[in-house]
């Protein structure tokens, strides 16, 4: 019996982490679909020198945005994202 490609079974694409940058290092995200606090977990988790409690910002042409910590963020592969210790005013 012959198979044709149409009777081929296609396989499962295969799921490629997006690698952005948080403080000029690399960062492999899992989705495209990320939150500003799913951003800074995945960094911590990699290394990058962080904490939860720092403040999110992505590079949006020659400035960076805040993003917040439950904000939805639709990635792309070689972003730049900033996170920085929230200044202490006391």
């Amino acid at each position: 019996m012959t198979m044709n490609s149409a009777d081929a079974v296609q396989a499962p694409a295969e799921h490629r982490a997006i690698r952005v940058t948080v403080n000029n290092l690399p960062v492999d995200l899992p989705d495209r679909e990320v939150t500003g606090l799913e951003i800074k977990k995945d960094a911590i988790g990699q290394g990058v020198e962080i904490q939860l409690d720092f403040p999110l910002s992505a590079k949006r042409g020659d400035r960076y945005v805040p993003v917040d910590d439950n904000e939805p963020v639709r990635v792309h592969e070689g972003e730049k994202f900033m996170a920085v210790a929230p200044d202490d005013n006391s």
